[in-house]
C-alpha cells in the first residue's frame, strides 16, 4: 500500500516574503483509499473550507473558523451509515496571501514530516493544542488515542466523535444586494430595471431564494456556499448574456454579498454594511476576500483599492469570470416543486408522500391496478412541460387538494399524466401492492411479481376488500379472526398493519409487521415487509432508521431500485443531500425513469436545489451522448445498408428500431437521452454479432456447396453424351468461379460481405437446377448403362441358348430313331425344321429373361464399380 506523507502537499507552496494579508485557522489534512466520495469536499466547502493541496489520494484544506469541527462531526455522524475508508487530521495553521494572491500555508514544524498509509476506516484526529475549542461545543466528544499510527507526530492526539442527534448543520449563509444604477424616478430607469429584475426574478425563484424589494433594492437570502456559488455564476452569466448577446433584458447595477453574522434580513441591511455604494464598479459582485477565496475557481478577484498595502481577510474586492470560464457557468434544469403537493397539515402520507390527507382518504385507495405505462409516457415530455403540467397539477390542489387529485387521477391532459406517473412511481407504497405480494409466485422482487396466482376468496381476501370499502372495524374483525385460524400465516399481519396505520397508529403497524416479517415463506415476502417498516419510519422522521431498514431488505432483494431509491431520500432528509450523488448515479444506470421520478418528488425538498445542481449535471452528459448516439445512429442506418442491403429481413427489422429511436430525437427528457445513446450501442451490439454469425453461415454455406459441386461433377462425368451438357456446364462453371471469388474475400469489408450474399444466393439456386437436371441426366445415363450391360449378357446367354436350340433337334431325332415309337420318330422328322424354330425362338426368350435377371443383380455393383475409378464417386 501506499505510503502518503504530509510534506509532498506543502512542498510546491510558493515562498512568500512579504503576505499582504494572513490569518490564523485550523487546517485538515486528508488521506483516502479508492476513489474519494464527493460527500466530503461538498461538506467542506458547504462550512467554509477551501482546498489549499491535493495530490493522489490526499489533500489539504483550510477553514478560517471553528466550523470546521462541526463539519467533521457530521462527516463522522454520516461514516457510521457509511463504509468511508477516510483519514482526517485536524491541527493549528496559518494562512499567507501573497501581492500576486497566492496562497501559502505554514503548519507546525513537528507536523510537517507526518506520514501515514492508506486508510481501511473512517477516522478524525485533533491536535491536543485545538482539544478547548471542541470541548465547548455541544454533541462533541473526544476520546484519546491509545495508539497512534507509525508516522504520525508525538503529539498527544484524540479522536472526535459526533451524536447524531445533533444535526451538526452549517449556518455559513450570505445576504446579497442588488442596487440598480440611475435615477429612480427616470421613466427608462423604471422601464429598464423592471425588465432586467423580471430576469432575475426567473432565476431566484429557480433557485429557490428567498428575497425582499425595498426602494429598488434586492436583497437575496443565500443560506449555504452552493447557492451563493451558483447565483454568483448565475448573475455573471446573466449579465454576460444581457450586454453581450443581447438575448435577454439588463441594467447596470451593483451589487454585494456579505457573511450573515451580525446583520438581519430587512429593508435597513444595505445601509448596515460598510460600503460606498456608489464607488463600486458595476456588474460585478463584491464580497470579502475571505468569501471570494472560499469559492474558487473559475472565479477570479479583482482588488477594489489597487494598493500594496496590508490587507485583511474582511476587505473588499470583487469577482469575475474570464471568457474562458463561460463554458463552466453549468445551468439548472427548469423544474420546481409546486407549492399544493408539499403543502398540508398532516404528517406525510405513507402511500403517497403529501401532507393534505391522512392514509384512510389517500386517493391511491381508489386505484386499482398497476399502470407503469403511464411512467414511459411520461419521458416523451420535455422537461418544461413536465415541470408546466406539475405546476398545473399543483394549482388545481389549492383549494381542495382530494377533490383535485381524484379530478386529475381520472383526467387525459398533461397534468393528470404527469399526476398519474406521481401517485405510481409510489406504488410499492400503497395499499394495492398488498395483494400482489400475497399472490407472487416468485422469491425474489421485482421479478417475482411477474407471475401471480388467481385470486382467492379467503377470509384475508375479503378483510382486504373491507378495508377498501373503508370498513375499517369489520376488516380488522376479519382480519384478526384469520390470524387465529392460521397462527402461521403472514397475510393477516401484514394487512393488520396496514389496518393499523390507517387508524393512525404507526407503532402498532411496525408490530405487525415485524411479525409478519418472521413469518414470511420467501425472500420476496421479506424484503417487501422490511421495506414497509422502513417507509413507516420515514414517514414518522426516523429516516436513520428507516435507511438501515431499506439497507436490511436490499440484502435480501439487492435487484430492487426502489430500495435504493428510498435510501437516496432519507440521506436527503437528514441533510445530506450532497451524498447521494454516487447513489443516484447508480440508480441512473439501473433505471433512467428514476430520473424524471426525482424530479416531481415532494419527499426531497431539503436537498432539491442540491439534487438539481447534480442533475444538472449528468442531464447535460446524457444530452451530449444522445447527440452522439443520434449521429451513430445515422451512420449505422447507412452501414445497414451497405452491408446486408434494403431487402434483407434483418436490415428492414432494424432499419424500424433506429427510426423508433430517431423519433426520440428533440425530446428534452433525459429517458429520451438515454435510449438514443444505449439503443445505439443495442444496435451496434446487435449488428456485430448478426455479422459474425452470417460470416460463419457463409463459411458453412461455401463449404457445403463445394461439396454438393464435387458430387455432381462426379457424377455427371460419366455421362455418356456430353455435347448435350452446355447449358448444364455453364451453370456449373458459373458456380465454381463464384465459390472461389468467395472464399478469397474478406468478409469484414462490407462490400465483399454483401456480394458474397448476392453470389451464394443465386449459387444455391443454380445449383437446385443442376440437382433437379442431374436427376434427369443420371436416369439416362444409368439406363444407357443398363442396356449396355443387359446386351453384354443378352450376347453371351443366347449364344449358349443357341447352340442348346441347335443340337436339340438333331439330337431329338436320333434317339427317336432308336426308340420303340416309330409313328414318333416320323412326326419329328416331318416337322424337324419347325421345332428347329421354336427351339430358337424360345431359347432366346430364356436368353433374355436370364440376361435381365442377371443384369439386375449385378447393375449396382458395376455402376459403382465402374463410377469409383480414379477416385471418384
Amino acid at each position: 500500500m501506499a505510503m502518503h506523507t504530509l510534506s509532498s502537499l506543502l512542498k510546491d507552496q510558493p515562498s512568500l516574503h512579504e503576505s499582504r494579508m494572513s490569518t490564523t485557522g485550523f487546517c485538515v489534512w486528508i488521506v483516502w483509499s479508492g476513489e474519494l466520495t464527493s460527500a466530503i469536499p461538498n461538506t467542506f466547502h458547504d462550512f467554509g473550507g477551501m482546498r489549499i493541496a491535493e495530490e493522489q489520494n490526499q489533500a489539504l484544506w483550510f477553514f478560517f473558523s471553528k466550523d470546521v469541527f462541526t463539519a467533521l462531526a457530521r462527516l463522522q455522524v454520516w461514516a457510521n451509515l457509511n463504509d468511508l475508508p477516510v483519514f482526517l487530521q485536524a491541527m493549528p495553521s496559518a494562512l499567507q496571501v501573497g501581492f500576486q494572491l497566492e496562497l501559502s500555508l505554514s503548519i507546525h514544524s513537528e507536523l510537517y514530516s507526518q506520514q501515514i498509509m492508506e486508510p481501511h476506516s473512517f477516522q478524525v484526529l485533533i491536535h491536543p493544542d485545538l482539544r478547548p475549542s471542541i470541548e465547548a461545543i455541544p454533541g462533541m466528544r473526544l476520546t484519546k488515542l491509545e495508539h497512534p499510527d507509525v508516522g504520525l507526530s508525538a503529539a498527544s492526539w484524540s479522536e472526535l466523535h459526533g451524536d447524531a442527534r445533533m444535526g451538526f448543520s452549517s449556518k455559513l449563509g450570505w445576504y446579497f444586494v442588488i442596487k440598480p444604477l440611475g435615477n429612480s424616478h427616470d421613466e427608462g430607469f423604471v422601464e429598464g430595471w423592471r425588465k432586467f429584475f423580471g430576469e432575475i426574478e426567473n432565476v431566484l425563484k429557480r433557485l429557490k431564494v428567498r428575497y425582499i424589494v425595498q426602494n429598488d433594492n434586492l436583497i437575496c437570502d443565500l443560506d449555504s456556499y452552493g447557492t451563493l456559488r451558483k447565483w454568483c455564476m448565475e448573475i455573471l452569466s446573466l449579465l454576460h448574456r444581457g450586454k453581450g448577446k443581447g438575448d435577454v433584458s439588463y441594467w447596470p447595477s451593483v451589487m454585494a454579498a456579505v457573511e450573515k453574522d451580525g446583520y438581519q434580513f430587512n429593508e435597513e441591511l444595505p445601509k448596515k454594511i460598510p460600503l460606498d455604494w456608489a464607488k463600486l464598479a458595476p456588474d460585478f459582485p463584491h464580497m470579502s476576500y475571505r468569501s471570494a477565496f472560499l469559492l474558487g475557481k473559475p472565479f477570479h478577484i479583482k482588488d477594489v483599492n489597487y494598493s500594496f498595502e496590508r490587507s485583511r481577510f474582511s476587505d473588499w474586492c470583487y469577482l469575475y469570470l474570464p471568457e474562458s470560464s463561460e463554458e463552466e457557468l453549468g445551468g439548472s434544469l427548469p423544474m420546481s416543486l409546486p407549492i399544493g403537493f408539499l403543502a398540508g397539515k398532516h404528517r406525510e402520507c405513507f402511500y403517497c408522500g403529501m401532507r393534505n390527507h391522512t392514509e384512510k382518504d389517500c386517493p391511491s385507495r381508489k386505484l386499482a391496478e398497476l399502470s407503469p405505462e403511464t411512467i414511459k409516457q411520461l419521458s416523451r415530455l420535455d422537461v418544461e412541460q413536465m415541470n408546466e403540467a406539475y405546476h398545473q397539477a399543483g394549482d388545481t390542489l389549492k383549494e381542495k387538494p382530494l377533490e383535485g387529485v381524484r379530478a386529475l387521477l381520472e383526467g387525459k391532459e398533461k397534468p393528470s399524466l404527469l399526476t398519474k406517473s406521481y401517485f405510481e412511481s409510489k406504488a410499492v407504497c400503497q395499499l394495492r401492492f398488498l395483494p400482489l405480494v400475497w399472490r407472487a409466485q416468485g422469491k425474489n422482487m421485482p421479478r417475482g411479481l411477474e407471475q401471480l396466482s388467481p385470486q382467492e376468496s379467503s377470509p384475508v381476501e375479503q378483510a382486504y376488500n373491507s378495508l377498501l370499502a373503508g370498513d375499517i372495524p369489520g376488516a380488522e374483525r376479519l382480519a384478526k379472526d384469520a390470524a387465529l385460524h392460521h397462527p402461521r400465516d403472514y397475510k393477516s399481519r401484514s394487512l393488520l398493519g396496514f389496518i393499523a396505520l390507517e387508524r393512525g397508529d404507526i407503532e402498532r403497524a411496525l408490530s405487525y409487521w415485524k411479525e409478519a416479517e418472521s413469518l414470511g415463506a420467501t425472500p420476496l415476502h421479506i424484503s417487501y415487509l422490511k421495506f414497509v417498516q422502513g417507509r413507516a419510519n420515514e414517514v414518522i422522521g426516523r429516516s436513520d432508521l428507516a435507511s438501515t431498514f431499506y439497507k436490511d431488505a436490499q440484502s435480501v432483494a439487492p435487484r430492487w431500485n426502489e430500495l435504493l431509491y428510498r435510501q437516496a431520500v432519507c440521506m436527503v432528509r437528514m441533510g445530506f443531500s450532497e451524498h447521494v450523488v454516487g447513489v443516484l448515479d447508480d440508480l441512473f444506470e439501473r433505471d433512467p425513469h428514476m430520473f424524471n421520478r426525482l424530479l416531481m418528488d415532494p419527499e426531497i425538498e431539503r436537498g432539491y436545489l442540491q439534487i438539481l445542481s447534480h442533475l444538472w449535471t449528468v442531464w447535460s452528459t446524457a444530452k451530449a451522448k444522445a447527440i452522439e448516439g443520434k449521429e451513430n445512429l445515422e451512420e449505422l442506418k447507412a452501414d445497414l445498408d451497405e452491408w446486408f442491403g434494403t431487402e434483407h429481413e434483418f436490415n428492414r427489422d432494424m432499419q424500424r428500431r433506429i427510426a423508433a429511436l430517431l423519433r426520440l430525437d428533440g425530446i428534452e427528457n433525459f429517458v429520451a437521452f438515454c435510449h438514443l445513446s444505449n439503443g445505439y450501442k443495442l444496435l451496434a451490439k446487435k449488428k456485430k454479432a448478426r455479422v459474425e454469425s452470417e460470416v460463419q453461415l457463409l463459411e458453412k454455406k461455401g463449404k457445403r456447396f463445394r461439396q454438393q459441386l464435387k458430387v455432381i461433377n462426379s457424377e455427371i462425368s460419366w455421362f455418356p453424351f456430353p455435347r448435350a451438357l452446355r447449358e448444364f456446364n455453364r451453370d456449373f462453371n458459373y458456380c465454381v468461379t463464384k465459390l472461389n471469388w468467395v472464399a478469397q474475400q474478406h468478409f469484414q469489408v462490407p462490400r465483399n460481405f454483401r456480394r458474397s450474399h448476392e453470389y451464394f444466393e443465386k449459387v444455391e439456386d443454380k445449383l437446385k437446377r443442376l440437382g433437379h437436371r442431374l436427376i434427369t441426366l443420371k436416369i439416362i445415363r444409368d439406363t444407357t448403362l443398363f442396356s449396355l450391360i443387359l446386351g453384354k449378357s443378352f450376347m453371351w446367354i443366347e449364344i449358349v441358348c443357341l447352340g442348346f436350340a441347335l443340337a436339340a433337334v438333331p439330337a431329338a431325332v436320333y434317339f427317336l430313331d432308336m426308340s420303340q415309337y416309330p409313328w414318333l420318330n416320323s412326326l419329328v422328322g416331318e416337322q424337324k425344321w419347325s421345332l428347329q424354330k421354336g427351339a430358337v425362338v424360345i431359347f432366346s426368350a430364356i436368353a433374355l429373361v436370364l440376361s435381365t435377371i442377371r443384369t439386375a443383380l449385378v447393375f449396382e455393383k458395376k455402376r459403382r464399380a465402374l463410377f469409383s475409378k480414379d477416385g471418384k464417386g
